[in-house]
């Protein structure tokens, strides 16, 4: 069988153009082949999961938390979730904690839920047991989460704190309606235009009670996925927000409150609290 080359010589073409015809012809048949390759297939991209909606009323509302996502099914079949009713009568103290408070740096801007203030990782500190926890962020309910001999406050701050290992520590302060707060004004200020993010400055020793005194038990996170084993501790005398303060965090959230959650088998012990204010 000829090759390309002996082919040309038969037909009489000169030695110079042979070469230059075996090149054109070997660049047609590569780029017929080019064109008749596969083509790449695109890189398969995986879709973004949406967040699971839930609320606090209606078809997404607290009863149903636990059929909206599997994930959630600590919501109902858990046995120490929050909140929950306490006593009217604060029992005798068998605890005692130590809060660190300094000025704490951060964000305030809305969750779709609540009102919440993201600290910097920087100012308060909480050390219970022995473990040293530190402030992750503040939210308000409107109104309070925890009731006390059945009765709400007219809301409640949860300071959500985590030690070095990611376990959970929840400071509950209930509201009630009263004098204005001076120490909650920049949170408060920023909770009515959190479409931007606000930086802001809390001093977190100023929003805490005149008296430590404290109900602490273990519970779980009040909203989704109501993850158990946080552990609680809940300011026993509130502090006072004015009607006004209190109507712009129910204008942001109205109604932003989990209901009361069987006791079951755990006890609501007593604490106290020394705090150590650093400038």
């Amino acid at each position: 069988m000829f090759g390309v080359a002996s082919f040309y010589a038969v037909l009489g073409v000169p030695m110079s153009a042979r070469s230059w015809l075996i090149t054109s012809a070997l660049t047609v048949a590569a780029v017929t082949l080019v064109g008749c390759a596969q083509p790449t297939p695109e890189p398969s991209v995986t879709p973004v999961a949406e967040p699971v909606h839930w609320s606090y009323d209606g078809a997404s509302g607290p009863a149903s938390w636990a059929e909206l996502d599997s994930s959630f099914e600590t919501c109902a079949v858990g046995t120490d979730q929050s909140p929950i009713d306490l006593p009217a009568t604060v029992p005798a103290p068998s605890t005692s904690i130590r809060l660190s408070a300094e000025d704490a740096d951060g964000d305030v801007f809305d969750t779709g839920h609540a009102v919440e203030f993201e600290s910097d990782g920087e100012g308060e500190t909480l050390t219970f047991a022995g473990d040293e926890y530190s402030l992750q962020q503040m939210h308000a309910h409107v109104p309070s989460e925890h009731t006390v001999n059945g009765q709400p406050a007219a809301a409640e701050l949860h300071l959500v704190h985590a030690d070095a290992d990611g376990r959970l520590l929840v400071l509950g302060i209930l509201v009630t309606e009263g004098q204005a707060s001076d120490a909650l004004m920049p949170f408060i200020e920023a909770a009515t235009h959190v479409a931007d993010e606000e930086d802001v400055t809390m001093d977190v020793s100023a929003v805490l009670p005149p008296s430590l005194e404290n109900y602490e038990y273990s519970g779980s996170l009040t909203t989704p996925p109501c993850t158990e084993d946080v552990q609680w501790v809940v300011m026993s005398t509130p502090i006072s927000m004015s009607a006004e303060q209190i109507g712009t965090l129910e204008g942001a959230h109205s109604h932003n409150a989990r209901p009361t959650q069987p006791l079951g088998d755990r006890v609501v012990v007593g604490g106290t609290a020394d705090l150590d204010v650093e400038d």
